[in-house]
């Protein structure tokens, strides 16, 4: 079986635990600023922790042979700012792998990837652009909470998005499929910069409070499919001008669009129940 080998570049050798790779270490070695570990055989496995809170790592590029990264492996390297995956062999992205690598702006996941872990990118501030492996069905609760994207494609089989997994990221437009059924509670809340959302047929449900406090949100495409806007879904989103809520919508439930201050122009179906506060009093033109 082939070596394989992690390379980087660091201002110093970086201190690793054998125990947490899935072949023992050959050669650790280290010439004007650059490293590389080689493993007695194909590299498949890095385990928990294994580079955690190192601080001298600036980038690092993974072996083709990888397959599994552990649960916070990567876990605030706050110096990381480039990991290049060789190959298309990786499948697991564990929890926490690169929360808190604030400076990491490059990476790019091949589509052989099938999960990526709860909180993988949580408050990665330099990472301002991710497309999802086309193997991902499910993201995570909170896999991307905090981390600064302005762009973000979502593939046409995600179809799971869970609790704050965009919170609080700068993305500037959103395509949500069809194949996502339902945007989960808080699952964009905060974007402060989202100004353009657009909703594909197929999507039913626009979950509680999922795009609340996304101050520039200007346009909202519903598509013809949803029936159910949830409680403060479009909460204090302030730069709302207008909205025409599509006929199969069944519900629009309490303070959905509650503190909108420019809504000014709502259109709705006569068949469909808007609860108490659902538009915080603004006047509604019922079709």
């Amino acid at each position: 079986m082939a070596n394989s080998a992690i390379k980087y570049q660091s201002t110093a050798i970086i201190n690793i635990d054998a125990s947490c790779f899935d072949k023992p270490i050959l050669s650790h070695t280290y010439t004007d600023g650059c490293g590389e570990i080689v493993f007695e055989g194909s590299l498949t496995s890095i385990g928990e922790s294994a580079f955690a809170k190192n601080e001298e790592i600036i980038s690092i590029t993974l072996p083709e042979t990888l397959q599994i990264i552990g649960n916070s492996a990567f876990w605030r390297c706050s110096n990381l700012e480039e990991v290049v995956i060789v190959g298309k062999n990786l499948q697991t992205v564990g929890n926490g792998v690169f929360r808190q690598c604030t400076k990491l702006a490059s990476i790019n996941l091949p589509d052989s990837v099938t999960s990526i872990g709860t909180e993988a990118f949580g408050l990665c501030w330099d990472l301002k652009s991710f497309k999802i492996p086309r193997g991902v069905t499910k993201i995570e609760d909170w896999t991307f909470n905090g981390a600064k994207l302005t762009q973000l494609t979502i593939p046409e089989n995600v179809k799971e998005i869970g609790y704050r997994a965009f919170a609080h990221t700068s993305i500037q437009s959103l395509v949500i499929p069809g194949t996502l059924k339902r945007v989960s509670k808080i699952a964009f809340w905060h974007s402060d910069e989202l100004e353009d959302l657009k909703i594909c047929d197929g999507v039913e449900v626009i979950g509680p409070m999922a795009f609340a406090e996304c101050g520039k949100l200007k346009n909202i495409d519903f598509g013809n499919t949803i029936t159910l806007i949830d409680e403060q879904a479009f909460e204090e989103d302030a730069m709302l001008t207008s909205v025409v809520i599509p006929p199969s919508v069944k519900e629009i439930k309490w303070r959905a669009f509650n503190k909108c201050s420019s809504l000014r122009d709502v259109t709705v179906s006569s068949n469909t129940h808007i609860d108490d506060q659902a538009f915080n009093c603004h006047e509604i033109k019922r079709v």
